[in-house]
């Protein structure tokens, strides 16, 4: 694929071609445009502990360019050597570096480290005491006197952090250009620890502060590592399980202990509960830890108890910050956990809960009304409070996710479930630790709700009878063997399109770390294979040229570059300033490209997610030309965890067909919109007009159909009896004679689920929403992880949509995979969640979204039952068929007049009319004169697009978009009007290059493109057929 970027070579910074990218060779400077250079620190730490881990390697390559950092990464990579390893290198530079520990037996630990590293490297190291490197340490049986009076020539200190806290009089004239903090809980403890350690880092010296990830919540004060160092602190608690998930009841918990073994955590709901079970477990080597008790967790630590027993509470002792693989092996649940709102609890609780309450309730009339008030719930809600109490008082509601009873509502909590049960199976070096959860529930309503809601977070559950015990302990055993033979987790690059999208898949895998490279934002979060390094490219960030070549191409290589918007008018361009307002303040996709080189060279692959369509593969292939390393490909067709998961297991290589079709678009777009504008510039004498094949046949349908709108037919509409004749009368009332002739029942099969034209069509037919709006809308629902991808012209129904209906539907379910051929899926829900649900789960921040408006609701209440009605069983029609005699005239006229099943309840695909009794009727009759055809909607102007083979699904809303803003069309009530720009534009067209966008000629050129991305037609051969063609018009 012959291309050239203009003035992105990464060496000497001028074009980059096809041919040094293969070769990987700046042929300006003859040097390797990707060589790995090999790094000082890299032996250095091989002679002190091991070779580098890829993780530990970026994170050096990080302090040695002066970025502060949260370090991300599973138990046991070797956090703390690294820290160390990495002061004592930078002692021999000359550098200061200061290392803060939780408590004193880690200070002791890492001075007998250090000791044992200094010994290794033979370096002449002094600790307490001045040599060619000093290393001061304090902790409480270190005399402080001589410590404080060498301490201005310590090349290394080394302290707790209470000391950090208590004696900060001492260090606040220092100026480190290392800090490693160990445990950055230990730290925030104290808001002001972090003022104090931004003081002591010698900033203006590029000095590097590298923290642990937290278990706690992290503090408004910890905010101030992003401002000035650009990073935020990730969190530790990652979503990362390999657990088997059991509903126990009908077992025995003393069974589960004594054939699983050791390394158990219990938990109940209450303190109470747990001395209870405390007394009736008192045969095993239980102990109980509490917030204000934890004795026995240090003898669990030891081996002298076995097992642990705790409340299951979000900030619960046991439920958070336990990281022990090694001796956590399961955990017991003795009731599921669960919070609740009791009616005297209403006049306490917060606004945003009042929504969740209003939600629960809103098919009562006294709360329905409420509904359309509760973004601004603070003025109504006093009413509503008083609404609540009475409803709660009396009624209860079946929800399949929460227990709604008389006085009370159950939610269950399972992210409290999820942290803790995720105490099991943690991320080491070894790999995912294999862990256990058993849940005891005698209330089999909140039994029920738990595990409808623990789906919403893509969890199952095993009933008791189908695990075998002791190989599930073998399991558990097997995987906390220390391996030699095992698959690190490495740095990979993750590139996505949009933030929305980064940030929500870094959500899937926990709380991320955050940096800010160039005000870039990159998330970190590890899975089982990779520490994945997630950002977004904002779109595409290149394109063509404007001044070079044929509009950009040169003897068939097309030539990009970087892609500009005007900070002042919006204007896209890839000039050097803004050709509409001639402003010089844009941003540059450039600042893109450089961050995302930066941090590919830190990871060991660089993996690309863009949108699984011909624009995606165009993306992720400039991707793969621009930077360095191993790229490869992820494609998913929605933003779950269930399918990055299974993308990242998957990668493949960039289809290069899907690159060549989206190239030869693009370049036949820019070919043929440049030419035909300068013609039309020319000829009516105004810079402001252009044209594109594909928009101009559209347009001409627009103005036929105006043209025949003009014409007009008379009709006779029969009021009373909801009949519409083509009839001509000056009677205001006629006798009407109405007989049945047949009456049948059918059975229909719903509509298939939506495609991208279908759901055009629908959401401006139905909702009024526009092309644009609704695919924007779209994409906002895909990204946040809602609906599967949007651009589709497939209706196959995959194996997952259909279990999502059957959860669904229940017996109203038949499913249907709806088969067409190819990869793409429908659009549809990626839950089984009706809109309802989806709004009450969002205010619960269950599910958590961006900016969702009515709009969003809308659209995806629309998708929903379109997509649930066409997986239900055939629904049933009557249908009449009537003989109408008026004013001797006969008319047969055939209507549906009933219709029945969850199919047609859930998406109204039929039109349903008055039934109509034989007889013979006087009614009023209304003459109107009304067009031939009516004016195009935008709704059908896709349908027609769709049918004659105009444009894509990714193209549709643009072509639409497009004679919007050239102002050739505009819309009234709902109707597209051409303007008398847009028929001059198209008559003079028509008239002088019709050959060039004719329909057919449109059609055949789509055809030809659709045949590049199946790889049947050579693309250089179609790019050369194209330019003799453009040539005609020259």
């Amino acid at each position: 694929m012959v291309l050239i970027y203009e003035d992105l070579c990464p060496i000497c910074g001028k074009d980059l071609s096809f041919e040094e990218i293969e070769k990987g060779i700046c042929l300006t400077e003859k040097k390797k445009i990707c060589e790995e250079l090999g790094f000082e620190f890299e032996s250095f730490f091989e002679k002190c502990v091991a070779p580098l881990r890829e993780i530990q390697r970026m994170w050096a390559k990080r302090i040695l360019r002066g970025e502060s950092f949260s370090l991300v990464a599973p138990t046991g990579i070797g956090k703390t050597s690294f820290g160390l390893s990495m002061a004592l290198f930078l002692a021999t530079k000359g550098k200061k570096s200061y290392v803060i520990f939780p408590t004193s037996l880690l200070v002791k630990q890492a001075v007998s480290t250090l000791k044992l590293f200094a010994e290794k490297l033979k370096l002449d190291a002094g600790f307490n005491e001045i040599k060619n490197i000093s290393i001061g340490f304090y902790y409480s049986e270190v005399k402080k006197d001589e410590f404080v009076e060498n301490l201005r020539n310590f090349d290394i200190i080394i302290t707790t952090s209470q000391f950090l806290a208590k004696n900060f009089e001492m260090l606040k004239d220092f100026r480190f250009h290392f800090i490693f903090v160990d445990d950055v809980d230990a730290v925030l403890k104290s808001s002001k620890n972090v003022d104090r350690i931004l003081q002591v880092l010698a900033r203006e010296e590029k000095g590097v502060l590298v923290v642990s990830t937290a278990t706690a919540k992290v503090g408004r004060k910890a905010e101030l590592f992003r401002k000035v160092l650009n990073f935020s602190i990730g969190s530790s608690q990652f979503y990362l399980r390999n657990i088997e998930d059991v509903i126990a009841n009908g077992a025995s918990l003393g069974e589960i202990l004594t054939k699983l073994g050791k390394g158990g955590i219990i938990y109940a709901r209450s303190i109470e509960e747990c001395e209870k079970l405390y007394e009736n477990l008192k045969d095993f080597r239980v102990g109980i830890v509490t917030s204000k008790d934890s004795k026995d967790f240090e003898l669990f630590l030891k081996g002298e108890i076995d097992h642990l027993i705790g409340t299951a509470h979000h900030y619960g002792a046991l439920v958070r910050g336990i990281d022990l693989p090694e001796k956590v092996r399961f955990a017991v649940f003795i009731g599921c956990p669960v919070h609740g709102i009791k009616v005297e609890d209403i006049d306490r609780v917060s606004p945003s809960m009042l929504k969740i309450l209003a939600h629960l309730y809103r098919d009562d009339e006294r709360i329905e009304k409420f509904i359309p008030k509760l973004r601004f719930v603070e003025k109504v809600s006093e009413e509503l409070r008083k609404a609540l109490k009475e409803v709660m008082t009396e009624k209860e509601v079946l929800v399949k996710d929460a227990v709604v009873r008389k006085g009370e509502i159950i939610f269950p909590d399972v992210r409290t479930y999820l942290q803790a049960s995720g105490r099991t199976s943690r991320l080491t070096v070894s790999g995912l630790t294999k862990g256990a959860s058993f849940v005891f529930e005698s209330d089999e309503e909140i039994l029920r709700a738990f595990i409808e809601r623990a789906k919403i977070f893509d969890l199952s559950f095993k009933s008791f009878s189908e695990i075998d015990l002791e190989r599930l302990r073998k399991e558990i055993d097997e995987s906390r063997e220390v391996r030699r033979e095992v698959k690190l987790i490495k740095p990979a690059l993750f590139i996505v399109e949009s933030p929305t999208k980064a940030k929500q898949i870094a959500r899937f895998f926990g709380k991320p770390g955050i940096r800010f490279i160039d005000s870039v934002p990159v998330y970190e979060v590890p899975t089982e294979n990779y520490l994945l390094l997630i950002t977004a490219t904002l779109g595409h960030i290149t394109d063509l040229v404007t001044n070079r070549g044929f509009h950009g191409v040169e003897g068939f290589t097309p030539i990009y570059t970087t892609i500009k918007r005007c900070k002042n008018c919006g204007t896209q361009f890839t000039e050097s300033t803004c050709p509409k307002c001639k402003g010089n303040e844009f941003e540059d996709s450039r600042r893109i490209i450089s961050t995302l080189r930066k941090v590919a060279e830190e990871a060991e692959v660089v993996i690309i997610g863009t949108d699984p369509d011909a624009e995606g593969e165009k993306i992720c292939w400039d991707l793969r030309c621009l930077l360095c390393g191993e790229i490869k490909r992820a494609e998913f067709h929605e933003v779950t965890k269930r399918a990055i998961v299974s993308a990242l297991k998957e990668l493949k290589q960039p289809n290069l067909n899907l690159v060549k079709s989206q190239i030869l678009r693009r370049i036949e777009d820019r070919w043929i919109g440049f030419e035909l504008s300068q013609k039309l510039q020319n000829n009516f004498g105004r810079k402001n007009l252009s044209a594109g094949r594909a928009q101009t046949p559209v347009l001409g349908w627009i103005i036929d159909r105006y043209r025949e709108s003009r014409k007009k037919k008379t009709i006779a509409v029969l009021q009373d009896l909801d009949i519409t004749l083509e009839l001509e009368t000056s009677e205001k009332e006629l006798n009407v004679k109405v007989e049945l002739i047949e009456q049948r029942v059918e059975k229909r099969t719903p509509l298939p689920p939506y495609t991208t034209n279908s759901l055009l069509f629908d959401a401006n037919a139905i909702l009024k929403i526009s092309t644009k709006q609704t695919m924007q809308i779209a994409q906002d629902l895909f990204e946040n992880g809602l609906i599967t991808y949007h651009r589709t012209d497939s209706t196959r129904v995959s194996e997952v949509g259909m279990n999502i209906a059957k959860e669904f539907l229940g017996e109203h379910f038949q499913g249907r995979e709806w088969f067409s051929e190819g990869a793409h899926e429908c659009i549809r829900p990626t839950r089984a969640i009706d809109r309802n649900s989806l709004e009450r789960l969002i205010y619960e921040q269950i599910l958590v979204v961006e900016n969702f408006t009515w709009m969003h609701f809308a659209l995806y209440d629309l998708i929903f039952r379109r997509f649930m009605a066409s997986q239900c069983r055939d629904f049933e029609v009557t249908v009449k068929k009537f003989r109408i005699y008026v004013n001797g005239k006969e008319f047969e006229e055939e209507r549906i007049v009933n219709a029945n099943g969850k199919a047609y309840d859930l998406f109204k695909s039929v039109w349903v009319r008055k039934d109509l009794n034989p007889g013979i009727y006087r009614t009023k009759v209304e003459i109107r004169k009304v067009p031939v055809a009516s004016l195009l909607t935008q709704a059908e102007l896709i349908k027609l697009m769709k049918e004659r083979g105009i444009g894509r699904p990714s193209t549709y809303a643009t072509i639409v978009d497009k004679l919007f803003s050239r102002n050739y069309v505009i819309e009234k009530n709902g109707k597209l009007i051409p303007t008398k720009d847009g028929i001059e534009v198209y008559e003079y067209l028509v008239a002088n290059y019709e050959r060039f966008i004719s329909e057919n000629r449109t059609k055949a050129l789509e055809e030809k493109m659709d045949a590049i991305e199946r790889g049947e037609m050579d693309y250089l051969e179609a790019l050369k057929e194209l330019y003799e063609e453009i040539k005609l018009i020259r």
